[in-house]
């Protein structure tokens, strides 16, 4: 008798349309909690805000860049273009006498979500010598005068708006509400 009613048409078609609409509604229901996942390897865009000089550096100094563009994660803005990055000065040197140059090389830390959280990056490190100036120096010091040879190197510059990438360092959850 149950086989008989199951037979029927009627009671198929409904069957069969809330298993279709089920089954869509389990494939392609967006994630309730508004939390995405940005993946470690993204790449993400900085430039500097201003001129950094290794004239005023010193070894550990916290230098801000900035985001160039908003990262997305499909449609959702995972970090604003704008935020502001951290690189740390990992090598500073001064220019010095006999015309050496002064060397900067600065490595990229870390970046903020739109909702707080931290992100740590890597492989993204800048590095700028200053001029040399060593071959003046000693010709001028060998045939004018000894006193040449205190020319001191150029600084090491990087210009503003020089741009670096970084990548994110590991899978972060981020909550996008």
């Amino acid at each position: 008798m149950l086989y008989k009613f199951a037979k029927k048409t009627w009671f198929k078609f409904p069957l069969v349309l809330l298993l279709i609409v089920s089954f869509a509604n389990m494939s392609f229901r967006m994630n309730p909690t508004g939390e995405v996942i940005l993946n470690a390897g993204t790449i993400i865009p900085l430039e500097t805000i201003g001129i950094i000089s290794s004239e005023n550096l010193t070894a550990g100094q916290i230098i801000d860049l900035k985001v160039r563009t908003d990262i997305k994660v499909g449609d959702k803005v995972v970090i604003v273009g704008g935020s502001i990055a951290k690189a740390q000065v990992t090598i500073v040197k001064q220019p010095k006498g006999l015309g050496k140059e002064g060397f900067v090389e600065l490595q990229v830390k870390s970046v903020q979500t739109v909702d707080g959280k931290t992100v740590n990056l890597s492989s993204g490190s800048i590095n700028k010598s200053g001029s040399d100036k060593t071959g003046l120096s000693i010709a001028l010091g060998i045939f004018v005068c000894i006193l040449f040879l205190l020319i001191k190197g150029k600084n090491a510059e990087i210009p503003a708006s020089y741009q670096v990438d970084a990548t994110v360092s590991s899978n972060v959850t981020v909550n996008v509400n």
